[in-house]
């Protein structure tokens, strides 16, 4: 194997690592944020981070009243 090719490989392991921990951290603050565990964030639960209690409306594309996982995700990114 060449130097390069022992690089390139890490790198990407690194990369596909990182992604992965962002996704699990993110994961975790979404669910560390729904009390009630049903799956999404009311405005109430939403509440206690100041960005999503202000960006609540833009963040609820659905405009169901609740942001999901996906709908707090796609805000994250």
């Amino acid at each position: 194997m060449t130097k390069g090719y022992l690089k390139s490989t890490a790198l990407i392991a690194l990369c596909f690592t990182s992604s992965h921990l962002f996704a699990l951290d993110v994961n975790t603050a979404f669910y560390s944020l729904d009390k009630d565990s049903n799956g999404t964030l009311s405005e109430a639960e939403a509440g206690e981070d100041a960005l999503l209690h202000e960006n609540f409306a833009q963040i609820d594309t659905d405009e169901n009243g609740l942001i999901s996982l996906n709908e707090f995700k796609l805000f994250i990114k």
